[in-house]
């Protein structure tokens, strides 16, 4: 399960009081395209019902990607997002949000996967900066502005991340699920695994390593064992 925080304040500041929002997700169909529950808990608000996120491509874009879209669905259920309001004089903002990405373990503890920071460009309200990192794809960044008579903490959240990876402040295409060219070598299918995308290609050297600990990593693998990282990993 995946569990994202929204906090006040900067990575080094974030602590238990200074929780804005809380993003659970977790598997209802675990397959190549699966299907996900999305639980949202904001402070002023309290819990909504569950939504549900169908047909996602696992290990096919950033995990901030997914966060995106299961932030939409929660905000917008009709699956419409509606352009962000400009900024004005007078807009509520601010001046500092971050937000992490963590994985839950058997054993309850937290494994960091990702982490955001928001924070305001220069003196005029509702102009900010973003900056992604994530576990596998790394640093992006973003520039944009965004004002309303009301802030909505985790709708700002969720419009950094479009500005961060689509450039925009909706949502771009949902990414395709990444399946490698395999080609028949003594009978069996194989792929040559430095050509699959990231964060593919690292998820399933895990994969490998954690399902078959003794084997040397090789140019080529079978086509059936990236199926089943699709499906388990």
């Amino acid at each position: 399960m995946l569990k994202v925080h929204l906090h006040a304040g900067l990575l080094a500041e974030r602590n238990a009081a200074n929780v804005l929002a809380t993003l659970d997700i977790a598997y209802a169909k675990q397959e190549a395209f699966a299907d996900y529950v999305v639980a949202l808990t904001q402070r002023q608000a309290g819990e909504q019902a569950p939504v549900v996120l169908q047909g996602y491509p696992r290990w096919s874009a950033s995990l901030w990607d997914l966060i995106a879209r299961g932030i939409a669905l929660s905000l917008y259920r009709d699956g419409k997002v509606p352009s962000a309001a400009k900024p004005d004089r007078r807009c509520a903002y601010a001046t500092r949000l971050c937000g992490v990405i963590e994985k839950a373990t058997r054993d309850d503890s937290a494994v960091l996967l990702g982490s955001a920071e928001l924070f305001q460009q220069g003196p005029e309200r509702g102009h900010y900066t973003v900056q992604l990192d994530e576990d596998i794809l790394g640093r992006r960044t973003g520039q944009f502005a965004y004002g309303c008579k009301r802030l909505n903490p985790l709708d700002l959240l969720f419009r950094a991340l479009c500005w961060a990876l689509y450039g925009q402040d909706t949502p771009g295409q949902r990414p395709k699920l990444i399946v490698p060219t395999s080609i028949n070598i003594g009978g069996e299918d194989q792929f040559e695994v430095a050509t699959l995308q990231e964060p593919a290609r690292t998820g399933f050297a895990r994969h490998l390593a954690a399902t078959q600990p003794t084997a040397k990593p090789a140019q080529m693998a079978r086509a059936q064992d990236y199926v089943q990282f699709l499906m388990e990993g």
